[in-house]
């Protein structure tokens, strides 16, 4: 039976290795980067499932993950969690450019991303589907609460 993975790729460490230690007990394999170099080096490696986000990260911050992800196409299309405290507004402006499946204010309680994780992966395309993942992403906007995806106006109405 294959084990869905998930990486965690934040710069704080207690609450990487808080996230990591509840997921892992939930059943998850899990890794984690504290930088954006670290992140991509995990997801050539480990190539994870879910991608559990901080935009500020640093070393890289997150768009420049997520534009790594979306270039290299040797890069799983991991889903993406986006969890941010929201002190830098445009670290997580620049990765809502990309589409991501859900964002969150930190602190998150584990049982909750797990949840989220979870809920993730049962909506996930099977993998005997002819077409890419690649393909299914739609774009969300800013301006636009009506597209499928979160958005900023979403992000600050929780």
């Amino acid at each position: 039976m294959l084990v869905d993975r998930v990486l965690i790729a934040d710069p704080d460490q207690q609450l990487r290795q808080r996230y990591s230690e509840f997921l892992t007990r939930d059943g998850f394999q899990v890794a984690t980067a504290a930088s954006g170099l670290e992140c991509a080096d995990q997801l050539r490696q480990f190539r994870p499932d879910v991608l559990v986000l901080e935009p500020a990260i640093p070393w890289g911050q997150g768009d420049g993950v997520l534009a790594l992800m979306h270039e290299e196409t040797d890069l799983p299309l991991a889903s993406v969690i986006v969890l941010t405290a929201g002190g830098d507004l445009d670290a997580l402006l620049r990765v809502l450019e990309f589409p991501i499946d859900d964002f969150e204010r930190k602190p998150l309680k584990p049982s909750q991303l797990a949840r989220k994780i979870h809920r993730l992966l049962d909506t996930k395309p099977s993998a005997g589907e002819l077409h890419s993942p690649r393909d299914d992403r739609r774009h969300p906007t800013r301006d636009d609460p009506a597209q499928d995806g979160p958005t900023l106006t979403n992000f600050y109405q929780r």
